[in-house]
């Protein structure tokens, strides 16, 4: 089945790729500031405020922060704020941590020599990883060893015996402190799981073709209302976006399960690109919250 919000980043990927190496996005003087910066950088990796209060060492996923600096830090105590991936093991005993919230795409972005989008994370023995759409704080023991998981996926750096708690955001700036508030009322599942609802009905044919089995359904409405009762104890310009997205979906989905009982499948169609849309301005949003 079609994965809407993986195909829009592997798609903004690929235009930066094409970006980079045509050259289009900066000038000569730009990229020299640039690469100032990033020695700059990476000079202030080892740095005193790195070091978390317990002695643990910081991982910064917006430092993308190379494997030979983290040599030192190997088999020793490390901490790393993100966001859970909704995608965990069966048996809840690792996950993802990613630097944008509800991501379903871990290592979109090569695994090779950076710390790109995708940290994972393997729970102390016994213990469980409960999704939440919180920013959280990881903290555990930084491995560097080639690894393959359960899911297939292969890379050389992971945190194990790792403990979860929900991230102080009074240090991550305001928009992150909205972000958890936000969480706390789940707005971004309720908000996807009835996207996702309305896109089965309206790309049905397509992913029929594609094997899967299922029949159309009306859209159950409830958790998308709550939604947009839960937005109004918010500052309106904080989640205007919010809001829009909600009272569009909202639409969409009424006059696709009217066209549902009226058995008019050829007219439901016609709400592709709007349903789409929907999923690009998502992605925008999320992108936002990127640590």
């Amino acid at each position: 089945m079609k994965n809407k919000i993986l195909n829009i980043i592997l798609t903004v990927i690929l235009i930066s790729i094409v970006l980079l190496f045509t050259g289009c996005t900066s000038s000569k003087e730009e990229n020299k500031v640039e690469t100032t910066n990033n020695i700059k950088k990476s000079e202030s990796m080892l740095n005193a405020d790195r070091i978390m209060v317990d002695g643990s060492y910081q991982i910064r996923f917006s430092d993308l922060v190379s494997l030979s600096d983290l040599q030192e830090y190997n088999n020793k105590t490390v901490t790393a704020i993100g966001y859970l991936s909704p995608i965990t093991s069966y048996d809840g005993s690792f996950g993802y941590l990613m630097n944008l919230p509800y991501q379903t795409c871990p290592y979109c972005m090569p695994s090779d020599t950076k710390i790109t989008n995708t940290i994972a994370i393997f729970s102390k023995s016994g213990k469980k990883i409960e999704f939440t759409e919180a920013a959280i704080m990881v903290r555990g023991t930084l491995k560097l060893e080639e690894y393959t998981d359960a899911y297939g996926y292969s890379y050389n750096y992971r945190i194990v015996d790792a403990t979860i708690e929900e991230a102080d955001t009074s240090e991550l700036g305001e928009k992150i402190v909205l972000y958890n508030k936000l969480a706390e009322k789940e707005i971004m599942t309720n908000l996807i799981e009835t996207l996702y609802a309305v896109d089965n009905n309206v790309y049905y044919d397509e992913y029929i073709s594609q094997g899967a089995t299922y029949d159309r359904a009306i859209v159950d409405l409830t958790n998308l209302e709550k939604v947009i009762d839960d937005l109004k104890e918010f500052n309106k310009e904080d989640v205007s976006i919010l809001v829009n997205m909600a009272n569009s979906l909202k639409e969409i989905a009424e006059d696709t399960n009217y066209l549902i009982k009226q058995k008019n499948y050829t007219k439901i169609v016609e709400y592709k690109e709007r349903t789409l849309q929907l999923f690009y301005d998502l992605n925008n949003w999320m992108g936002i919250y990127e640590l």
